[in-house]
């Protein structure tokens, strides 16, 4: 959990890099998604195990895999090029709320008034951070980001909470795999018109390393420490990873930051960390005693 939360904070600060660089999400996506393929093929019959799926298995793989790429990726690389890393981290810090819920709703059981509770008042965090009050066009624009954001934020619940079951009964290794080659394969009808038209001349240095970031880093290790985890622990406990990684990106954009090697638009004030704190403080009131019961998990389940 520890690696995952600072590799996190690395994909946050880079990939904005990345989309700032690409004109085109879709040909940023499909580019992550290509890489991410090689990289997994040349993988497979070593690190990762070679596939032994059922015909129904499979079918679950490309569902999933269109969740985890076109849906998850596209709102969060098109999100995060109208907002800033510190936002989309902190926005990601409601998974373990969205994994509770879900949970919740697929065991037909409603949680405890203390957890509903905390799920308000993270919720009413993210509101601070959405600032629906601030005006001008700055503003309206971040805020759809955000707003694409906590999109990728609900795909990546319902993935997390959906790949579980196929992580306990095969190797997670090849479950990831091949959900992310499958969701790959998805995204060319949508990507590789925009990949035809890019300049990719004009595509800067920082923008390329970024790319590399997501699919070495994001798309490869994170995916697959992902389902390791979720192979031996609880969906909500494994999401637990994920309220480090506000403060851990925020720390690792200000160094940067202040060193010269990146910029981002909004500092961080008041109204952020007044948000991260209310975020955080609900997520932990979620997690208070009996809030990481395994449970049965119906539908067994990024950045």
């Amino acid at each position: 959990m520890g690696a995952h939360v600072a590799l996190a904070a690395g994909t946050y600060v880079l990939s904005k890099l990345a989309t700032d660089g690409f004109a085109s999400v879709e040909a940023l996506i499909l580019a992550r998604a290509l890489g991410t393929t090689l990289v997994l093929l040349a993988l497979s019959g070593s690190v990762i195990p070679r596939p032994d799926f059922d015909g129904r298995t499979w079918g679950a793989l490309l569902l999933l895999g269109i969740l985890v790429v076109p849906i998850n990726q596209y709102a969060f690389l098109g999100g995060l090029k109208a907002s800033v890393p510190g936002h989309s981290a902190l926005l990601y810090a409601l998974t373990p709320l969205g994994v509770l819920l879900l949970s919740s709703l697929l065991e037909r059981r409603a949680p405890p008034r203390r957890k509903l509770a905390g799920v308000l008042v993270a919720l009413a965090g993210a509101v601070v951070v959405l600032r629906p009050w601030a005006r001008g066009a700055e503003a309206a624009s971040m805020r759809r980001g955000d707003l694409l954001l906590l999109v990728a934020v609900a795909a990546w619940v319902i993935y997390t909470v959906a790949i579980r079951g196929l992580c306990r009964r095969h190797d997670p290794r090849a479950v990831t795999a091949w959900t992310l080659i499958l969701g790959s394969m998805a995204m060319m009808p949508l990507g590789g018109r925009a990949m035809k038209t890019l300049e990719w001349a004009a595509i800067p240095a920082s923008a390329w390393w970024g790319l590399i970031w997501m699919i070495v880093v994001s798309s490869v290790v994170m995916m697959l420490l992902w389902s390791t985890l979720l192979r031996h622990l609880p969906p909500v406990q494994v999401a637990i990873c994920m309220n480090a990684q506000p403060p851990a990106t925020a720390l690792l954009q200000t160094l940067l930051a202040t060193a010269g090697l990146v910029e981002y638009r909004e500092p961080l004030g008041l109204p952020f960390l007044a948000g991260m704190v209310l975020v955080l403080a609900g997520v932990a009131l979620v997690q208070r005693t009996g809030a990481l019961a395994p449970g049965p998990v119906a539908a067994a389940p990024p950045k």
